[in-house]
């Protein structure tokens, strides 16, 4: 296998990879914006309800009203405390993946421009080599020239 080929396969190989990152980084994006929509749509909503129940509150209301504001309360508590953990989370993969993503750019740079330069020697070699060929041709007395 010539190193041309070699170059190519692992260049080829580099940009796979370089490719199938950039997918899972927009995935991994795309998740963490939505864990963030979550968990303001549940502080939304748990500023909505602690509002709407001091408007009641205001009012009067019974023990059981009461009882029922605490039980939901501690509930959507825990699902913010969930949700956050699901952001921290979220934005700890979104960070992996964006660090695998520049590591397999890097990476692909590197081959490319190994690949740039290796062109760039063969252009210079057959560049020398038809130079070359030209000098011995023109230097070569010859029937050709007299014609």
């Amino acid at each position: 296998m010539s190193k041309s080929s070699s170059l190519k396969i692992l260049l080829d190989h580099a940009q796979q990879q370089s490719n199938t990152s950039a997918r899972k980084l927009g995935q991994l994006n795309s998740q963490q914006q939505e864990a963030e929509k979550k968990l303001l749509l549940l502080l939304q909503y748990q500023h909505n309800y602690q509002s709407h129940f001091q408007d009641s509150a205001k009012k009067g209301i019974d023990q059981i009203e009461w009882l029922n504001f605490i039980a939901f309360m501690n509930k959507l508590d825990a699902a913010i405390t969930e949700q956050r953990k699901t952001v921290t989370i979220t934005n700890s993969n979104r960070e992996i993946g964006g660090s695998e993503f520049q590591s397999y750019q890097r990476k692909l740079k590197s081959y490319d421009t190994l690949s740039q330069r290796h062109d760039r020697i063969k252009t210079q070699q057959l560049t020398k080599r038809e130079q070359t060929e030209q000098d011995e041709y023109a230097a070569t007395p010859s029937i050709h020239h007299y014609k």
